[in-house]
């Protein structure tokens, strides 16, 4: 058996000093880490936004290449930025609200740490296991009643929150078995696009620059004005196919070179956009939606359902890579008081095992997926997802009305979490910009970060701020249409659009606000208090 020791904890002004029991055993190694950025990132968003990413630039093929390509340099130059982020920080458990904890200002960590605490990790557990169902549903084409579909994401949650969080080694197993697993579809759907357009056997042209007439049928709306602003409305939506990297930031000091996760990160983004853009190119040459599950028929279906198998295999290999990081950021959290009731539950904290973090991880998702369960039955049109009779030969279908608004609920909150999660570490990389004329904190300077940190900023900051904005001049022009504000356009002849299109897009502003609340209203309310006890600020040295 291995010996433990004892790790007097810290955060000066901002909490008492704790003991906690800390392993001197490390169950994660260098090519481990690698593995699990890559395992935590690719497998989900890949194979699902491409349809999203072409509806946004009108169907052309080349816009959305360009997309890609814009969004990996970002992905690319955020990366160069990383060594000097993470050379600040001795031990990080708390991953990229350690980053923001250590560069910036207190009231913007708090502000983030209420993202991350209550909504982020809970709503990947949530929405990861519904994109695995749907995956089997296209495989398979079986449907689902909406509380059978719940029932069983919770149980996959459940699995992953008890078994990764509580043993890394376990978490590690499980890792390598996903990762090889849903290296399959990966290498087929790289492969299939360019075997597709070599054989001859896609039954419509590749529209490089102009755009096939369904597009010119859509209603405009404010991002639809010009196919030109569906490049950068699409950017976010790449980055959900990298969301998740930043968890292996995490387990830093669950690593047996605990100084090396800067350089585990920067190599597994590079993998995971190497192939992501490889995939890109292939399902968008080979397929008229960039969906796999769309390849031409010629292909057997029976290589279809293995493929879609093995890509729900790699969504649980990123529900793993988040719950190895999230037992260990809520144990954190209770070590230096930052949840409810963590003078109870820190007694039971010294151990070499989060249990408590993975308790209490487990008990806000629980929360959330009564909440969210409610809010889209009951509340949410059944969105893109309508169903389609007769799906078989006509398009797909995954259940009924309730089954549909689930799945577009998902799609709604998944989206504002990766775009305010990117948000986060912009914030970040800003705070150590800062740092670099302070030098409050000491780091290893990088010369690539300045670079780095800058074309990060660019594209990635540009891309974020544009959301909110499309947002409302979505809902500006649906209102305008209905009310005769704005005229329909003369070759439009569908109905004019009703209240339930402006309540979809209103729902999207809606969460989006609703968010900044849960995140901002008690870090104000915490701020308050702490400025009437005459503490303003937290020590940086000691975390």
């Amino acid at each position: 058996m291995h010996k433990n020791k004892i790790h007097i904890s810290s955060l000066g002004d901002f909490s008492p000093s704790i003991v906690q029991v800390v392993s001197k055993k490390k169950s994660i190694g260098f090519v481990s880490a690698i593995s699990l950025v890559v395992g935590s990132s690719i497998g989900a968003g890949i194979f699902i936004k491409n349809h999203e990413i072409l509806n946004n630039v009108h169907g052309s093929v080349g816009l959305a290449i360009i997309a890609w390509i814009i969004a990996i340099i970002g992905i690319i130059a955020l990366a160069l930025a990383l060594p000097e982020i993470c050379s600040g920080i001795r031990n990080n458990s708390q991953g990229i609200i350690g980053w923001v904890r250590k560069f910036n200002k207190k009231f913007t960590y708090l502000g983030c740490k209420n993202f991350m605490t209550y909504l982020h990790l809970p709503i990947y557990y949530f929405i990861m296991p519904f994109y695995l169902i749907m995956t089997l549903q296209e495989a398979f084409g079986f449907q689902m009643e909406w509380y059978y579909l719940v029932l069983i994401s919770l149980g996959i949650s459940t699995w992953f929150i008890w078994i990764s969080g509580i043993s890394a080694k376990s978490a590690n197993i499980q890792n390598w078995i996903t990762t090889c697993i849903k290296f399959l579809p990966i290498i087929f759907a790289a492969i299939a696009g360019f075997v597709v357009i070599g054989m001859g056997l896609r039954g419509t042209p590749v529209y490089w620059w102009n755009y096939p007439d369904v597009y010119t049928e859509h209603l405009p709306l404010f991002s639809d004005k010009w196919p030109a602003i569906g490049v950068l409305s699409s950017i976010p939506a790449i980055f959900f196919a990298f969301d998740g990297f930043y968890s292996t930031a995490g387990i830093q000091s669950e690593m047996k070179e605990p100084r090396k996760i800067s350089l585990a990160m920067g190599l597994g983004m590079a993998i995971v956009s190497a192939l992501d853009i490889t995939i890109s190119i292939s399902l968008l040459l080979g397929t008229e939606t960039g969906k796999m599950s769309d390849l031409p028929k010629e292909i057997p279906q029976a290589v279809f359902a293995i493929a879609n198998i093995c890509v729900s295999v790699g969504i649980l290999g990123i529900v793993n890579g988040v719950s190895v990081y999230s037992a260990r950021y809520y144990q954190d959290l209770i070590i230096h008081d930052e949840i409810p009731f963590s003078i109870f539950l820190k007694v039971h904290s010294h151990s070499s095992r989060p249990i408590m973090g993975t308790l209490v991880s487990y008990i806000i998702t629980l929360f959330w997926f009564a909440v969210f369960t409610s809010v889209g039955v009951f509340f949410i049109n059944s969105g893109h997802y309508g169903t389609i009779p007769g799906w078989e030969q006509e398009g797909y279908i995954y259940g009924d009305k309730y089954v549909c608004a689930l799945y577009s609920f998902s799609d709604l909150i998944g989206n504002w979490n990766a775009v305010i999660a990117f948000a986060i570490i912009m914030l970040a990389v800003i705070g150590v910009m800062k740092n670099r004329k302070t030098n409050e904190i000491k780091v290893k300077r990088s010369k690539y970060f300045i670079f780095g940190g800058i074309v990060s900023l660019t594209i990635v900051g540009a891309s974020i701020l544009f959301i909110p904005i499309q947002s409302v001049g979505n809902l500006v022009y649906l209102i305008g249409y209905n009310q005769g504000w704005i005229p329909m356009p003369a070759d439009y002849h569908s109905p004019k659009p009703d209240n339930v299109d402006i309540f979809g897009a209103s729902m999207q502003i809606g969460m989006f606000l609703i968010f900044l609340l849960i995140m901002f209203l008690p870090a104000i309310n915490r701020s308050i208090g702490d400025r009437r006890k005459g503490v303003n600020k937290f020590s940086h040295s000691t975390y």
